[in-house]
């Protein structure tokens, strides 16, 4: 049973978003192989205050298709990489 999920994701400011193989690797990496939908590069934005030492970062809203995704295990794989500053995970 397949579900549909939005995933808004904040990575550091210096993180190549153009590069679509390192940007599509980083959420495969993080949705352990979900299918992306579309996905929408919102920009770089300052931040109100300072989070995990950085002041700005670039805002990527993510549609994806997969079998049902922990929260969980988002978070475990986003703490263990350097790119991702926040996420925020939501199913359709």
């Amino acid at each position: 049973m397949t579900r549909t999920y939005e995933l808004m994701l904040i990575v550091k400011a210096d993180f190549p978003v153009d590069d679509t193989a390192k940007r599509d690797a980083l959420i495969t990496k993080l949705t352990k192989g979900a299918k992306i939908i579309d996905l929408t590069n919102l920009g770089k934005k300052t931040f109100a205050y300072p989070i995990k030492k950085q002041k700005e970062g670039v805002y990527l809203l993510v549609h994806l298709e997969s079998a049902p995704l922990h929260q969980s295990d988002i978070e475990n794989e986003a703490k263990l990489g350097t790119d991702v500053v926040r996420f925020l995970l939501i199913e359709r």
